[in-house]
Protein backbone atom coordinates (compact mmCIF):
# COMPACT_ATOMS: atom_id res chain seq x y z
CA UNK A 1 0.00 0.00 0.00
CA UNK A 2 1.27 3.39 -1.14
CA UNK A 3 2.51 5.13 1.69
CA UNK A 4 0.67 8.44 1.39
CA UNK A 5 -2.64 6.57 1.32
CA UNK A 6 -1.84 4.63 4.57
CA UNK A 7 -0.63 7.95 6.33
CA UNK A 8 -3.84 10.18 5.58
CA UNK A 9 -6.41 8.70 7.76
CA UNK A 10 -3.39 8.66 10.12
CA UNK A 11 -3.26 12.45 9.68
CA UNK A 12 -6.75 13.01 9.93
CA UNK A 13 -6.73 11.35 13.72
CA UNK A 14 -3.92 13.40 14.32
CA UNK A 15 -5.49 16.97 12.99
CA UNK A 16 -8.35 16.02 15.24
CA UNK A 17 -6.37 15.33 18.46
CA UNK A 18 -7.66 17.79 21.58
CA UNK A 19 -6.54 17.79 24.95
CA UNK A 20 -9.34 17.68 27.64
CA UNK A 21 -9.52 20.13 29.59
CA UNK A 22 -5.99 20.27 32.27
CA UNK A 23 -5.50 21.96 35.15
CA UNK A 24 -1.60 22.03 35.43
CA UNK A 25 -0.86 21.08 31.64
CA UNK A 26 2.77 19.69 31.67
CA UNK A 27 3.78 17.99 28.82
CA UNK A 28 3.06 14.92 29.64
CA UNK A 29 -0.66 15.47 29.80
CA UNK A 30 -0.27 16.56 26.24
CA UNK A 31 1.03 12.96 25.36
CA UNK A 32 -2.12 11.73 27.93
CA UNK A 33 -5.01 13.62 26.14
CA UNK A 34 -3.42 13.06 22.48
CA UNK A 35 -4.27 9.24 22.54
CA UNK A 36 -7.29 9.28 24.90
CA UNK A 37 -8.30 11.79 22.00
CA UNK A 38 -7.39 9.50 19.01
CA UNK A 39 -9.21 6.49 20.61
CA UNK A 40 -12.22 8.87 20.84
CA UNK A 41 -12.41 9.87 17.05
CA UNK A 42 -11.46 6.41 15.79
CA UNK A 43 -14.56 5.29 18.03
CA UNK A 44 -16.49 7.99 16.62
CA UNK A 45 -15.59 6.52 12.84
CA UNK A 46 -16.68 2.85 13.66
CA UNK A 47 -20.02 4.77 13.76
CA UNK A 48 -19.70 4.71 9.66
CA UNK A 49 -21.50 8.31 9.55
CA UNK A 50 -22.68 9.00 5.85
CA UNK A 51 -19.89 11.08 3.95
CA UNK A 52 -21.48 14.03 4.89
CA UNK A 53 -22.47 13.70 8.30
CA UNK A 54 -18.94 12.85 8.98
CA UNK A 55 -17.80 16.26 7.59
CA UNK A 56 -20.08 17.98 9.93
CA UNK A 57 -18.77 15.89 13.07
CA UNK A 58 -15.46 16.60 11.63
CA UNK A 59 -15.56 20.34 11.10
CA UNK A 60 -17.05 20.56 14.87
CA UNK A 61 -14.13 18.25 16.56
CA UNK A 62 -11.42 20.59 14.16
CA UNK A 63 -13.34 23.66 15.53
CA UNK A 64 -13.14 22.64 18.60
CA UNK A 65 -10.15 21.24 19.41
CA UNK A 66 -7.43 21.67 16.23
CA UNK A 67 -5.18 25.39 16.22
CA UNK A 68 -6.04 26.29 12.80
CA UNK A 69 -5.36 30.02 13.60
CA UNK A 70 -1.80 29.04 14.25
CA UNK A 71 -1.49 26.04 11.94
CA UNK A 72 -2.68 28.73 9.04
CA UNK A 73 -0.29 31.30 10.02
CA UNK A 74 1.99 28.93 9.77
CA UNK A 75 1.32 27.66 6.74
CA UNK A 76 1.42 31.11 4.96
CA UNK A 77 4.57 31.97 6.81
CA UNK A 78 5.83 35.73 6.65
CA UNK A 79 2.94 36.62 4.05
CA UNK A 80 0.79 36.54 7.32
CA UNK A 81 1.43 40.16 7.80
CA UNK A 82 0.15 41.08 5.09
CA UNK A 83 -3.47 39.74 5.53
CA UNK A 84 -6.18 41.75 6.74
CA UNK A 85 -8.03 40.72 10.19
CA UNK A 86 -11.07 39.63 8.00
CA UNK A 87 -8.81 37.87 5.79
CA UNK A 88 -7.33 36.21 8.32
CA UNK A 89 -9.98 35.45 9.61
CA UNK A 90 -11.98 34.26 6.24
CA UNK A 91 -7.97 31.78 5.43
CA UNK A 92 -8.40 29.96 8.75
CA UNK A 93 -12.24 28.94 7.93
CA UNK A 94 -11.35 27.90 4.42
CA UNK A 95 -8.24 26.24 5.18
CA UNK A 96 -10.05 24.21 8.04
CA UNK A 97 -12.84 23.19 5.53
CA UNK A 98 -9.94 22.58 2.94
CA UNK A 99 -8.23 19.93 5.38
CA UNK A 100 -11.52 17.78 6.26
CA UNK A 101 -12.73 17.76 2.64
CA UNK A 102 -9.06 16.74 1.23
CA UNK A 103 -8.85 13.99 3.41
CA UNK A 104 -12.22 12.74 4.58
CA UNK A 105 -12.75 10.40 1.55
CA UNK A 106 -9.59 8.66 2.83
CA UNK A 107 -11.06 8.16 6.64
CA UNK A 108 -11.94 4.16 6.86
CA UNK A 109 -14.38 3.44 10.11
CA UNK A 110 -12.16 0.07 9.98
CA UNK A 111 -9.10 2.11 11.09
CA UNK A 112 -7.56 0.66 13.65
CA UNK A 113 -4.24 1.42 13.99
CA UNK A 114 -1.67 0.44 16.72
CA UNK A 115 0.07 3.77 18.32
CA UNK A 116 2.87 3.93 20.76
CA UNK A 117 3.78 7.11 22.80
CA UNK A 118 7.30 8.52 22.73
CA UNK A 119 8.32 11.02 25.56
CA UNK A 120 7.56 14.38 24.83
CA UNK A 121 9.58 16.99 23.59
CA UNK A 122 9.47 20.77 24.47
CA UNK A 123 10.06 23.02 21.38
CA UNK A 124 9.40 26.00 23.83
CA UNK A 125 7.26 27.04 26.52
CA UNK A 126 3.63 25.88 25.70
CA UNK A 127 4.65 24.04 23.10
CA UNK A 128 5.60 20.02 22.64
CA UNK A 129 6.27 17.60 20.06
CA UNK A 130 4.72 14.11 20.78
CA UNK A 131 6.58 11.51 18.91
CA UNK A 132 4.56 8.18 17.64
CA UNK A 133 5.12 4.80 16.27
CA UNK A 134 2.23 3.57 14.31
CA UNK A 135 1.49 0.56 13.08
CA UNK A 136 -0.38 -0.47 10.48
CA UNK A 137 -0.89 -2.61 7.44
CA UNK A 138 2.45 -4.77 8.51
CA UNK A 139 3.93 -1.48 8.70
CA UNK A 140 5.54 1.11 10.90
CA UNK A 141 5.71 4.56 10.61
CA UNK A 142 6.92 7.78 12.60
CA UNK A 143 4.02 9.92 13.15
CA UNK A 144 4.91 13.15 15.34
CA UNK A 145 2.33 15.71 16.68
CA UNK A 146 3.07 19.00 17.44
CA UNK A 147 0.76 20.31 20.50
CA UNK A 148 0.65 24.36 21.97
CA UNK A 149 -1.26 24.91 24.80
CA UNK A 150 -4.17 26.76 24.61
CA UNK A 151 -3.96 29.55 27.94
CA UNK A 152 -7.12 31.44 26.29
CA UNK A 153 -10.03 28.44 27.58
CA UNK A 154 -10.55 27.58 31.39
CA UNK A 155 -8.94 25.54 32.08
CA UNK A 156 -6.20 25.43 29.52
CA UNK A 157 -5.88 22.69 26.90
CA UNK A 158 -3.44 20.97 24.74
CA UNK A 159 -4.38 21.60 21.18
CA UNK A 160 -2.62 19.49 17.72
CA UNK A 161 -1.08 22.49 15.05
CA UNK A 162 0.81 20.42 13.20
CA UNK A 163 1.47 16.51 12.02
CA UNK A 164 4.50 15.45 10.73
CA UNK A 165 4.27 11.75 9.00
CA UNK A 166 7.52 9.93 7.73
CA UNK A 167 9.30 13.46 8.06
CA UNK A 168 6.48 15.18 6.20
CA UNK A 169 5.13 18.28 7.85
CA UNK A 170 1.33 19.31 7.08
CA UNK A 171 2.29 23.08 7.44
CA UNK A 172 5.30 22.45 5.37
CA UNK A 173 3.67 20.74 2.55
CA UNK A 174 0.92 23.59 2.61
CA UNK A 175 3.01 26.62 2.92
CA UNK A 176 5.04 25.20 -0.21
CA UNK A 177 1.83 25.47 -2.11
CA UNK A 178 0.33 28.36 -0.78
CA UNK A 179 3.88 30.59 -1.19
CA UNK A 180 3.61 30.79 -4.51
CA UNK A 181 0.34 31.82 -4.99
CA UNK A 182 0.59 34.82 -2.24
CA UNK A 183 3.36 35.90 -3.85
CA UNK A 184 1.66 36.13 -7.46
CA UNK A 185 -1.75 37.51 -6.06
CA UNK A 186 -1.57 38.27 -2.89
CA UNK A 187 -3.74 37.52 0.31
CA UNK A 188 -6.87 37.61 -2.30
CA UNK A 189 -5.27 35.33 -4.49
CA UNK A 190 -4.60 33.21 -1.74
CA UNK A 191 -8.45 33.02 -0.45
CA UNK A 192 -10.15 32.59 -4.24
CA UNK A 193 -7.42 29.78 -4.33
CA UNK A 194 -9.33 28.13 -0.93
CA UNK A 195 -12.58 29.34 -1.75
CA UNK A 196 -12.08 27.00 -5.26
CA UNK A 197 -10.60 23.86 -3.91
CA UNK A 198 -13.08 23.99 -1.00
CA UNK A 199 -16.17 24.28 -3.54
CA UNK A 200 -14.90 21.37 -5.77
CA UNK A 201 -16.73 17.99 -5.26
CA UNK A 202 -15.35 15.47 -2.88
CA UNK A 203 -13.63 12.71 -4.37
CA UNK A 204 -14.34 9.11 -3.50
CA UNK A 205 -12.74 6.58 -1.49
CA UNK A 206 -10.45 4.34 -3.84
Amino acid sequence: MHLARVLRPLLVLGILATAAALSAAPADDARSALATSIEEVANALRERPKQDDLIAVLDTLVDRHFAFTTTTRLAVGPSWRDFSDPQKARAVDLFGRLVIRTYVNRIGADIRPVINYGTPVELRPGRVEVPTTVKTDGQTYSVAYRMELDRDTTPARWRVYDVVAEGVSLIANYRSQFDPIVKKSGPAGLLQTLEAKVSEPIASVE
